[in-house]
Formats: C-alpha cells, sequence, structure tokens
C-alpha cells in the first residue's frame, strides 16, 4: 500500500488577526498563511505556489492521475437567495468549489466533496488519503472551504447555544460559552510517497493514520462517555503504528458539552503528559473548512517544534496538559488533529515527521 506525503499546504483566512496577534509570526511558516478580503482570489494564489509546477503538465495519462477531494459544511446561502430570485449562480452547489479547482489545475481524476458539518475538511483529507492508498491516485488535492456566515446561519447557531454570547472565545475553559464563527480556506496536496520521491518534491510530513467515525446518539451532541472519540483516536493511532504522541490539535469548541466529553476522552487515550491545546481560539471556528485549516496548523507545530497556544484558557475542569497563554517550545514527531460535526461525524487524523 502506497504511502502518504504532505507536499503542500496553505491557508486563507478572511480574518487571520487573531492567528498573528496569539501565535507570533514566524511559527506560520513560510508565506503559507494569508489574510485578504477575497479568499477564493487567495486560494487559487496560494495552491499554485505551493504546487511548484505539480499541475502544469496537460499529459491526459498525469490529469487522470490527480484527484480533488474538497469538504464545505454548507452551500452558499447568498447564492441559494439569488437563486429562488432567479439568479442562476452556480456557487449555489455545494461541490462548486471542488469543481473550481479541478477546472483551474487540470485535475481529471476523482472530483469529491464531503458534506459532513465541522468535520468535512477533515473527512476530505482522509478521503484524499485513501485514494493514494489504493491507488487511484498519485495526487490529490484536499481541503475545505467556509464562506462568511449568512445572519439565518448564525441566528441558528446562536438559538441553540453554540454562539458565544461574550465574544471571547475560551475552549475548556470552565468559563466557556460557545465559539465564534470565522470563514477561510485550508488545504493539504497529498501524493504518494514514490511519486512525491521521483519529482525530488519536499516533503512536509506523513499522513500515517486516520479514522473516519460517527455517533448516533443526538443530531447536536455525541456520547457522554467519549466513546465514539476515543475509539477514533485508537483507531488513527493504530492505523499509523501506534506512536508516540507528542501534541494534539483537539477539536475545541469552547461549548460545554463538546469540550466535557472530549477532555474526558483524550484523558482516557492519551493522558495528562501530552500537549493539547485548540486552536480555534486562535483562528475562530472555521466550521466545515476547520478540520483543513488545523491539520495545518498541525504539521507547522511539529515542523517547527512551536506548539500553538489556547487563548483564553486560564482555569480547567481536568489534567490534560494545555498549552496556554502563549506558545511552547517543544520538538514532537507526531500529531493528532481531531473534529467533530453536528450530526455525529468525526475525523481523526495522524501526521508524523517525513
Amino acid at each position: 500500500m502506497e504511502q502518504v506525503v504532505v507536499t503542500g499546504l496553505g491557508a486563507v483566512l478572511t480574518n487571520a488577526t487573531g492567528i498573528i496577534g496569539g501565535w507570533s509570526s514566524a511559527s506560520l511558516g513560510e508565506g503559507i498563511f494569508l489574510s485578504i478580503p477575497s479568499q477564493s482570489k487567495g486560494l487559487l494564489q496560494l495552491i499554485r505556489s505551493e504546487s511548484h509546477g505539480l499541475f502544469d503538465s496537460p499529459f491526459l495519462n498525469e490529469i487522470e492521475r490527480r484527484s480533488v477531494v474538497w469538504g464545505v459544511s454548507k452551500n452558499h446561502y447568498t447564492s441559494f437567495e439569488n437563486w429562488v430570485k432567479g439568479v442562476r449562480s452556480m456557487e449555489f452547489f455545494a461541490d462548486h468549489d471542488a469543481r473550481l479547482l479541478a477546472e483551474t489545475f487540470f485535475l481529471g481524476g476523482q472530483v469529491l466533496c464531503p458534506v459532513a458539518a465541522c468535520a468535512s475538511g477533515a473527512h476530505a483529507l482522509i478521503l484524499g488519503a485513501r485514494l493514494i492508498e489504493s491507488g487511484e491516485a498519485d495526487v490529490v488535492l484536499c481541503g475545505g472551504s467556509e464562506p462568511p456566515q449568512h445572519p439565518m446561519i448564525l441566528a441558528a447557531y446562536r438559538n441553540m447555544g453554540a454562539l458565544s454570547p461574550s465574544g471571547v472565545m475560551r475552549p475548556f475553559d470552565r468559563r466557556r460559552d460557545g465559539f465564534l464563527a470565522a470563514s477561510g480556506s485550508g488545504f493539504l496536496i497529498l501524493e504518494s510517497q514514490t511519486h512525491a520521491h521521483k519529482r525530488g518534491a519536499r516533503i512536509h510530513a506523513r499522513l500515517s493514520g486516520y479514522s473516519m467515525r460517527s455517533d448516533s446518539t443526538h443530531m447536536t451532541s455525541m456520547c457522554p462517555s467519549g466513546d465514539s472519540i476515543v475509539r477514533a483516536i485508537e483507531q488513527a493511532l493504530g492505523k499509523a503504528g501506534n506512536p508516540a504522541m507528542g501534541y494534539v490539535n483537539a477539536h475545541g469548541t469552547a461549548t460545554r458539552l463538546n469540550d466535557e466529553l472530549e477532555g474526558r476522552a483524550l484523558m482516557r487515550t492519551v493522558g495528562p503528559q501530552i500537549a493539547v491545546s485548540s486552536t480555534k481560539a486562535l483562528t475562530g471556528h472555521l466550521l466545515g473548512a476547520s478540520g483543513a485549516v488545523e491539520a495545518v496548523l498541525s504539521i507547522l507545530a511539529m515542523k517547527e517544534g512551536r506548539l500553538p497556544p489556547t487563548l483564553g484558557l486560564e482555569e480547567t475542569d481536568g489534567e490534560l496538559d494545555f498549552v496556554r497563554g502563549t506558545e511552547r517550545v517543544q520538538t514532537v514527531d507526531t500529531v493528532l488533529s481531531l473534529n467533530y460535526g453536528f450530526g455525529g461525524h468525526i475525523g481523526a487524523i495522524v501526521f508524523q515527521a517525513p
């Protein structure tokens, strides 16, 4: 079975002030983060830069070995309004971004668009890895996007009690009262190790383990015991060969229920000796894009030995080793990125040093 490696990565955030202020610019890598008003334009620009000519070949035999898997949590709601009014915008369709990327970068293999709420980006990375492992693709552009939120969507989250009324996101803190919604995109370029070595590509990390599961307890909450998350973590680590864990980028939405059961699951799996943080305190909750952006942040943390902090965390409920206040300088060779979504969607991904 082919090994999966990461040869390109990046993220576009329409408001990256939180990242720049909370995690030093040195930790953002070599210009792979952009903060600009136009998300789509910035994303295409960044992918082209990070691909280093990988997508330039026009030969059919190569085009058909390149795929795209792009996750979204919902379609562009404003485009839906326009559609109802008679303005036929193709952005209305959930697979718009995936098709746009396939057309732009000559990706003639499979074009997939997983929709799994806030686990959409993570599921896209996992499905992309499977295409490479099975030999169906040599290269897969994977990631996720979240457009600016329509007021109706924000109202729904507020009515559910998921949005922070205080306007401050405090993952895993006793005072937590919900998340702050954000928009943006993140991507990884996945390749088979054979293909990457053949073209002399720079390898940032190995995607060595993953788990894609579900929990049918309730539409907006999982089993309080955390059993579903525990099984996902164990399955992902098992596929990776049960390596010594170095850092966990938790889902950490700052909601009462999520952080409690996730903390319980992490205590049962990685224990109190492994560094944990939630980068949503830096980026806001990117919803369908969160799994992709947080994978990028997790890989950067491993590459640079700088673990991002959980901003706003002062009083904790448990005994996990949270990175709080400022970044922690620590060498790690294995990182775990976790994401969950309403409907019970779960994604767990293990990245290791190349």
